[in-house]
């Protein structure tokens, strides 16, 4: 695993748009998930001690989907591709697959949710 990384309250993370090549664990503090379109913001999720963010830099994404800025002092376990395929290959086998299943399902839930997210985001904003 690689060196934690610490982002102080109101830092960006992640940018809505940047290639997805890391995931994040966060050790302590807090983040914030979030949209934003023509002056809009949407917060779409808090996150918290344990939380894991950017996994679709683990799962084949192409490109973070939201924008994710720490909300206090923030110490984050940055966990890269390699990292995570390393920890997987060295699962049971039963194991291994359940991942997999589970992580194609994610993808699947991901992509409806960010066709709900963006007609919700889109909603506000003709509002």
């Amino acid at each position: 695993m690689s060196t934690t990384k610490t982002f102080q309250k109101d830092e960006q993370i992640i940018q809505k748009g940047q290639p997805a090549s890391v995931a994040y664990m966060v050790l302590s503090g807090a983040v914030r998930v979030y949209l934003e379109n023509e002056g809009k913001t949407v917060t779409l999720a808090q996150l918290e001690i344990g939380s894991i963010f950017g996994e679709s830099a683990l799962f084949g994404g192409e490109e973070y989907g939201a924008h994710i800025s720490a909300t206090e002092e923030t110490e984050l376990l940055p966990i890269t591709p390699e990292s995570f395929q390393e920890k997987l290959d060295g699962c049971d086998p039963m194991i291994k697959q359940i991942i997999s299943m589970l992580i194609e399902r994610q993808r699947n839930t991901n992509s409806t949710l960010l066709k709900r997210e963006t007609q919700e985001l889109m909603d506000l904003v003709l509002i």
